[in-house]
């Protein structure tokens, strides 16, 4: 019985790892979970900049976005609202990949039709800088004339 202690030991410390990451995505899912809207969309760099996120519209069209995660299917959608933009509504699936820290790490996201299916199967990941119960904050490095620029989008948590 005595030599198989250390492979009993080696197994519970491996189940407790798995099962620590999975409630720390579960905990971050469920923080993530709700709707947000995107207040400002900064950039890191100087001068003035006109983007296009997630392949979609341009980042000016995200300020005042609303955005919907549900957790435990990761699922959502967003919509953009601006006259001056292709408005409507987009869909998307999300998930938190790997061990990740509650405050900061990557979300993966799929856009695809109102059905959640994917015609290119193309994703993005995003940095997820800030996450607390009531703001968040994504970057995606974009290429504009040749230099990679950071673009931040700021999201703040509505009340359910």
């Amino acid at each position: 019985m005595k030599k198989y202690l250390p492979i009993f030991i080696v197994i519970i410390t491996l189940l407790s790892g798995c099962s620590g990451t999975k409630n720390v995505i579960k905990q971050t899912e469920r923080i993530v979970s709700g709707n947000w809207v995107i207040d400002e969309v900064t950039y890191s760099g100087n001068g003035e900049f006109q983007s296009t996120l997630l392949q979609d519209v341009s980042a000016a069209c995200f300020e005042g976005s609303q955005w919907f995660f549900v957790g435990n299917n990761n699922r959502g959608s967003y919509k953009i609202e601006s006259p001056s933009c292709d408005t409507g509504t987009r869909y998307f699936i999300w998930v938190i990949p790997g061990s990740k820290d509650i405050i900061e790490g990557d979300l993966l996201l799929k856009p695809t039709n109102d059905n959640y299916k994917s015609d290119t199967n193309a994703g993005f990941r995003l940095n997820v800088n800030n996450l607390t119960e009531n703001t968040m904050t994504w970057t995606q490095s974009v290429l504009v004339n040749g230099k990679t620029i950071k673009v931040n989008m700021n999201f703040r948590k509505l009340a359910e």
